[in-house]
């Protein structure tokens, strides 16, 4: 069994000062994007080795233009191929370096189901999603197809590690996770906040019936709350002990509970703004984590 790494975001640039605040001996990783230049990531590298740190990539790798992913399952044939050059791009730069895993959205761009409970004013607008009747069951399924043996086909000739986090998939969960299932060497990275968005947004989203579907094929969370209020909500927060019976916020450490109970491998980045509370509660968080992740393998053992 390997061990599970717990992750810090770093964003744009290696800071020391960032990593003296936010991590801790519990932390034994980070996740970047949006990087200035080789050089930059080259010292990243550099620095991960010295202080035993293993790094994953979030797409895209450099910055320097307004934050934006492959649109790797756009109906428009060329957008999808102009994403997967891309996309190859990036794997090749993160096998250069040495990159745990070089992560892409799937399905992106998202989609929302026909029916909806509830659209909230910072979800994506009309123009950066598609609606279920613009791309079809057939549609998604033959373009999903493509791309997973194309990412399969990558993964192979890089020797990198790709996983996919999934995004709004509308009304086509079992086409989601059926591409999981058929091609595991692909890894999927839950989002906490997502999932709770989208349950609190949409009908027929169950978040812990999914996770039961999908457990066995997931390398990575991304682990972060939200707070609702009347037509918006806030997100990457930390998850806090108060947060859990509280109506106004997510259900992101029930969610990682059910998971860490079906799957002892996967890893989890805490994708919040850890600066939002002090560092004796972050310590505190990372060690409620800790415990929730050991005290569920022990469940989940076999009897001797």
């Amino acid at each position: 069994m390997s061990r599970r790494r717990l992750q810090i975001g770093m964003w744009h640039a290696f800071s020391e000062e960032d990593m003296e605040r936010f991590g801790s001996d519990a932390i034994g990783g980070i996740e970047i994007c949006q990087y200035r230049d080789n050089e930059s990531l080259l010292y990243t590298t550099k620095v991960c080795r010295e202080k035993s740190l293993s790094f994953g990539i979030h797409s895209p790798v450099f910055g320097g233009q307004p934050y934006r992913l492959p649109r790797i399952t756009s109906i428009d044939r060329k957008e999808r191929e102009e994403a997967l050059r891309r996309v190859e791009c990036e794997v090749r730069i993160a096998a250069e370096y040495g990159a745990d895993y070089i992560l892409f959205h799937y399905p992106f761009v998202p989609i929302f189901p026909l029916e909806t409970k509830q659209v909230f004013a910072n979800m994506p607008k009309p123009d950066e999603r598609y609606e279920a009747n613009q791309i079809d069951a057939a549609q998604l399924k033959d373009i999903s197809l493509r791309l997973f043996d194309a990412l399969c086909g990558l993964q192979h000739r890089y020797g990198q590690r790709i996983v996919l986090e999934h995004d709004f998939w509308g009304e086509y969960e079992e086409l989601l996770t059926t591409m999981f299932r058929e091609h595991p060497e692909i890894g999927l990275v839950v989002d906490t906040s997502r999932l709770d968005i989208s349950a609190r947004a949409f009908h027929n989203v169950e978040p812990m019936r999914w996770l039961e579907a999908v457990a066995p094929y997931v390398y990575l969370v991304h682990y972060s709350n939200v707070r609702y209020e009347a037509d918006r909500f806030i997100h990457h927060l930390p998850v806090l002990p108060e947060h859990d019976d509280d109506d106004r916020f997510g259900n992101a450490y029930a969610y990682l509970a059910h998971l860490a109970q079906r799957n002892e491998r996967f890893h989890v980045t805490f994708e919040h703004h850890a600066n939002l509370i002090d560092r004796d509660r972050l310590l505190e968080l990372y060690v409620r984590t800790e415990q929730l992740l050991q005290t569920s393998l022990k469940k989940s053992d076999p009897p001797k």
